[in-house]
Formats: C-alpha cells, structure tokens, sequence
C-alpha cells in the first residue's frame, strides 16, 4: 500500500439551477476526469479486504468536495485554475450538447470564453490553493 497524500483533494463547483440530469451529469464528467488525470496517484492500492476476504476496489485517496456556485464564479474559477496551473476540466454546455468532439471543437472555437456557458469546473490541487480559490462558494446541500 502506497502512503496516503493529504495535501491535495479536488472540488467540483457546479451551478444548482441545472435540471437534476444536468448537475449530476457535470459532476460524474469532472470526477472522471480528474481521475483518469491522476493515473497511479489515484488510490494507495487495489482494494481493502473485508474479514470474510472480499476485496472492494479502493475508491480514490483525496477528499472529493461538491460545491455551488454561479455562472460568473465558474468562470472566475475555471481562470484562477489556470492561473495556479491546476489539473481542471471547465464543463461547458456544449459538453453536454454533443459527444462528437469534432463537432464540439468547431463550436468551441468560434466563441470566446465570455460567451462560453459553464456548467461546472473540477479542480485538483493543494489544499491550500483551492481553499484560496473556492472560499466564495458554498457546500452542496
């Protein structure tokens, strides 16, 4: 077993007045994700075996912190995740609008970032940063 990292965790912000599919939808894109970003750092290990020797996968080692905020604090978000060089993926409409990333480039391309209409934003980094960066948002409920 690897040791665990509790410097880092990730956050995912997400607007709450997305239809239910929607929001949930943006979360699972933004875990996804940042996870399969992480590659071997994801988890300390295969899995945690219970008494009776059942193995259950581990799940991912950092903290996992669902936020909401506005579209306007998304995409402040999305640029101080930038700004840090955070791992981070900013959800977009368009995501949702299509699964043909050919067709999503040519969309995306044609707009600037203020005409951009962002869902979510999943960030991975330092406690410190994103505790600096997401102080203005509030814990999903």
């Amino acid at each position: 077993m690897k040791s665990q990292d509790f410097g880092n965790k990730a956050i995912i912000v997400v607007r709450r007045d997305l239809e239910p599919w929607q929001i949930t939808n943006t979360i699972a894109h933004c875990a996804a994700y940042l996870g399969n970003k992480l590659g071997e750092k994801f988890d300390t290990g295969e899995y945690f075996m219970s008494k009776d020797a059942v193995q259950h996968p581990r799940n991912s080692q950092y903290a996992i912190i669902v936020l909401e905020g506005t579209q306007d604090h998304l995409r402040a978000l999305g640029a101080e995740a930038r700004k840090h060089d955070l791992l981070h993926l900013d959800f977009i409409r368009e995501m949702i609008d299509t699964t043909d990333d050919a067709e999503l480039e040519g969309w995306v391309s044609k707009k600037d970032d203020k005409d951009i209409e962002y869902l979510g934003v999943g960030v991975f980094g330092p406690k410190e940063i994103l505790k600096e960066i997401s102080g203005k948002f509030k814990l999903w409920k």
